[in-house]
């Protein structure tokens, strides 16, 4: 280790730099939330063709105009996250099972239209792809050199084709999957079918904005060989066509992908590995990555991040917009939270700006349903304070109407929620009721969240690419639209406008109609609410080059085009 390095692990070791400073997000860091799976997990980015600015500043040795290099072949890229793999289930994969699958597997494309509008849509196994004149009716056409990696699993190394597209999407709409991308094809598709080996089509019920969007988004529509959609390993072993091929998932440990040498892109990816890493919290991540275990760090604030680079000033920093939020999770269907004065009332008694100045150091934004890093659908600051008050006097009548001087409510140990339940509880107890934490560990945790078992939690939720996605977290059936992290909360005018705003073209129109399904949604006593939208910061070592930045966890698209100068 070099002196530099004995240098700033001093400085933490003696508390100069603060411990609790070292508590982030529960994300895999360069791979992406959300993100990631559906929840848990913060939205991040990485992998890219060239430095480029997208959202966000950036400050270290690959600056946005620095020289152009010539990529080099070989080497290791490592990154890690707080929290269990559990497993990597190509559609319903949370934690750092989700880092794993959108670099494993293809997809049709990925999507960035809503969230960085100048990206557009990048192909992957779809070569192009067509809405027809009656607006239902999409048309992918597929490459025909996609070709499955080598692999254990006896399934053969082959070209995937529309029937893999199909049995793919199939799964994805059966309910009993689990899937987290469910909510669309049970909401919007009519049929699919795959007329022949290169064409793949969706018929939808009626036009729908956010199409794209779905196909495009890591956490749902990864494309997986039939083969193994029927193996009995599908969750532990997977097996695609994508840049790397897995050869190891240890819980509490890692996993590694190495490069896949049947790629359709001819020389790359540039990696010969690619390794995600699972620590147990914050502060042994941070000494992973100052003793260079690890080349990727996402900091809880700008303030960490740049203490740390001052330690260090070939350190690359990156200061970015995230899709991904922090909220409050209640079960109505428990008794303790049935109450819709009580759900009100907890509402009521958050502190948003305590939360973005402790936590964030003034990096974050007050949200509604929708986050400030999708401007033209978000709520305004004053349309906010309008709809979504803080109060503590009205919070505390609230209680005391209802009966209610105690709650508890559930936590994951990952990530900086310790953070999160110390500011929680207080603010409960300033509205006159005691707050008692449940603390799980992170694969407890979100088992009981899955499958809706929890009374209540404080939850880390990454990357909503689209306004559709956040919106769902209030539709009858949840999140996914499967009563998978569902709270129960139901509301027939609630649906009605998501449906009515999602199936808006008219982008005028259906601005307005988020914005007024937002306020009807702040005007009930739902069993979700956030509290507050975050920033990314993002460090990384100077070696890595070709990252993509600005584009969140749909970043893993790019992750060919990533190289190293180590070794």
């Amino acid at each position: 280790m070099s002196n530099r390095d004995n240098y700033w692990l001093r400085r933490l070791e003696s508390g100069r730099l603060s411990r609790r400073r070292f508590v982030g997000s529960a994300a895999v860091a360069g791979v992406g939330a959300a993100g990631l799976g559906l929840v848990g997990c913060g939205d991040d980015d990485d992998g890219g063709t060239s430095p480029t600015t997208g959202t966000g500043t950036t400050t270290g040795a690959a600056s946005p105009t620095a020289v152009a290099e010539t990529p080099k072949k070989g080497g290791q890229y490592t990154v890690a996250f707080t929290g269990p793999f559990a497993g990597a289930d190509p559609h319903n994969s949370v934690y750092g099972g989700a880092g794993i699958v959108p670099v494993v597997y293809n997809y049709l494309f990925r999507n960035y239209a809503a969230f960085v509008p100048d990206r557009g849509t990048i192909y992957d196994l779809a070569a192009s792809h067509e809405l027809q004149a009656d607006k239902v009716t999409i048309v992918f056409k597929l490459r025909n050199d996609v070709k499955i990696a080598p692999n254990a699993q006896s399934i053969p190394e082959r070209v995937l084709d529309s029937s893999d597209v199909l049995a793919s999407w199939q799964r994805i709409a059966d309910p009993k999957a689990g899937a987290n991308g469910f909510a669309f094809p049970n909401n919007w598709i009519d049929r699919m079918d795959a007329p022949d080996a290169t064409t793949f089509r969706m018929i939808l019920k009626t036009p729908y904005a956010w199409a794209d969007g779905n196909v495009g988004n890591n956490l749902f529509g990864a494309i997986v060989p039939k083969e193994m959609l029927a193996s009995a390993d599908l969750k532990t072993k997977p097996v695609g066509a994508g840049p790397f091929r897995n050869t190891e998932i240890k819980e509490g440990a890692q996993a590694t992908m190495e490069r896949n040498p049947n790629y359709y892109k001819a020389g790359k990816p540039y990696l010969d590995k690619y390794v995600i890493r699972a620590f147990a919290d914050q502060a042994t991540w941070l000494t992973a990555f100052s003793s260079g275990q690890t080349d990727y760090y996402l900091a809880t604030n700008p303030d960490e991040a740049k203490q740390l680079q001052s330690a260090n000033k070939n350190l690359v920093y990156k200061h970015e917009n995230a899709v991904g939020f922090n909220s409050f999770w209640m079960n109505t269907k428990k008794p303790e939270w049935a109450d819709e004065r009580v759900r009100k009332a907890v509402n009521l008694a958050t502190n948003r700006d305590e939360y973005i100045q402790i936590i964030g150091r003034g990096a974050g934004e007050p949200i509604g349903p929708i986050t400030y890093a999708f401007p033209k659908y978000a709520l305004t600051k004053d349309e906010l304070k309008a709809a979504q008050p803080f109060n503590v006097a009205d919070a505390k009548k609230a209680f005391e109407a209802a009966g209610v001087k105690e709650f508890s409510f559930s936590h994951p140990t990952s990530s900086n929620m310790a953070d999160y339940v110390n500011i929680f509880v207080r603010q409960m107890s300033a509205a006159g009721v005691t707050a008692k934490p449940q603390p799980l560990d992170a694969g407890t945790w979100v088992a009981g969240y899955f499958t809706s078992q929890l009374s209540a939690s404080l939850s880390l939720n990454q990357a909503y690419q689209t306004p559709d996605h956040a919106v769902q977290w209030w539709a009858t059936g949840g999140i996914t639209g499967n009563n998978k992290y569902d709270t129960g909360w139901t509301d027939p005018a609630v649906d009605a406008l998501i449906k009515k705003a999602a199936g808006t073209l008219d982008e005028p129109g259906r601005i307005t109609a988020y914005k007024d399904l937002q306020k009807l949604i702040l005007s009930k006593g739902t069993g979700f609410f956030n509290i507050y939208g975050t920033y990314t910061e993002l460090l990384h070592a100077p070696e890595i080059k070709g990252l993509q930045y600005g584009t969140g966890a749909l970043g893993t698209a790019f992750l060919a085009d990533a190289w190293t100068t180590k070794g």
